[in-house]
């Protein structure tokens, strides 16, 4: 009977050892998922910081890009007029000759 209850205590013992393995591994666990989300919500934020940034520079190139488009319209303009003008004054030569 002794034999029996020695036998039984053992695998009682054998089965909390393994419970207490299993818990600690399931803590393990449950720290490697926080860690996980804590990295997933840093990576959330800085995405939303790039997503800002790139808004900001996609805006301000724009900006540019109507500034120079601006720019380039009024030199042509000018270069237009001029060379207007100028052959305002060939064609005034031409009748003179």
């Amino acid at each position: 009977m002794e034999k029996i209850l020695t036998q039984i205590l053992k695998r009682m013992e054998a089965l909390e050892t393994g419970q207490h393995a299993l818990a600690t591994g399931q803590q393990a666990l449950t720290t490697g998922q926080q860690a996980l989300t804590t990295g997933q919500q840093s990576i959330i934020s800085e995405q939303g910081e790039m997503r800002k940034e790139m808004a900001f520079y996609y805006a301000n190139t724009m900006r540019k890009l109507d500034e120079t488009k601006s720019e380039l319209s009024s030199e042509i303009k000018h270069i237009s007029t001029q060379q207007e003008d100028h052959q305002k004054v060939l064609e005034l030569l031409n009748q003179r000759q």
